[in-house]
C-alpha cells in the first residue's frame, strides 16, 4: 500500500468517528427512575434544642474600677438575724462597793460592833454578831478575818485557820489586808507548834 492510501485511509476513519460522535450527541438521554428506598442521601439531622432566651435584654456591665468592691449591692443577710450569745453568768466580785452595796454597809456594822464585844473580851457576843454580818453578805471578807480572831481568842486554833483562810481568799485584790492574814495564820501555826507552816506564812507575807 502506497503512502497516499494510507493517508486517505486515516482520513475516511476519522470522518466516520467524527459523525459517530456527533449522533450519539443528538439522541435523546433516557431517565433511569431510582426508587426511593434505594436512595443514599442521609436522613436529615435533628434539630438541636435551642437556648433559652433571656427574659430581658443583656447589659453590658461596667468593669470595677481599682479599689470599688466588686459586689456593689446590699447583703440581704443582717448581723441582726444571727441569734444573741447567751450572755456568760458574771461571778460577783468580793470586793463591794459601798455605795452601790447597801448590804455591804449593814454587814460592816454589825463588824463594828463585834469588834467593840471583841475588845471587851465577850467573844461568843462578836462571834454571834459576826455570823450575822456573813449572813448579811457572805463576800465581806473583814467579817471573817475577825471571826477568825474571835475563834483564837477562844482557844479554837484550827476554827480560826478555817475562817482565816476564806478571809484569805476574798482578799486577794487587796495586798495590805491580804499580807495581815498571812502574818496571822502565821501566829498560829506557831501557837500550833508548826514552825514549817509558820515560816511559810511568813514568808507569802514578805512577798507582798
Amino acid at each position: 500500500m502506497t503512502e497516499e492510501k494510507l493517508v486517505g485511509t486515516a482520513w475516511r476513519l476519522a470522518v466516520v468517528a467524527a459523525c459517530a460522535i456527533g449522533v450519539a450527541a443528538c439522541a435523546p438521554r433516557k431517565v433511569v427512575y431510582i426508587p426511593q428506598d434505594w436512595s443514599t442521601s442521609p436522613p436529615p439531622r435533628a434539630a438541636a434544642p435551642s437556648a433559652p432566651k433571656p427574659s430581658g435584654p443583656l447589659k453590658e456591665q461596667p468593669a470595677p474600677q481599682p479599689g470599688e468592691p466588686i459586689l456593689k449591692g446590699q447583703p440581704s443577710f443582717k448581723e441582726s438575724d444571727l441569734p444573741a450569745a447567751p450572755a456568760a453568768p458574771s461571778a460577783p466580785s468580793p470586793q463591794k462597793n459601798a455605795a452601790e452595796q447597801p448590804q455591804y454597809l449593814a454587814s460592816m456594822h454589825l463588824v463594828d460592833q463585834a469588834k467593840t464585844a471583841l475588845g471587851q473580851g465577850k467573844s461568843d457576843q462578836a462571834i454571834s454578831l459576826l455570823e450575822q454580818a456573813i449572813q448579811v453578805d457572805v463576800y465581806n471578807g473583814n467579817a471573817f478575818f475577825l471571826l477568825a480572831r474571835a475563834w483564837r481568842a477562844k482557844g479554837a486554833r484550827q476554827k480560826s485557820l478555817e475562817f482565816a483562810r476564806k478571809a484569805e481568799i476574798l482578799f486577794q485584790e487587796d495586798r495590805a489586808r491580804l499580807k495581815e492574814v498571812y502574818l496571822f495564820e502565821a501566829d498560829v501555826y506557831k501557837d500550833l507548834k508548826d514552825t514549817g507552816k509558820a515560816e511559810a506564812y511568813r514568808q507569802k507575807a514578805s512577798k507582798l
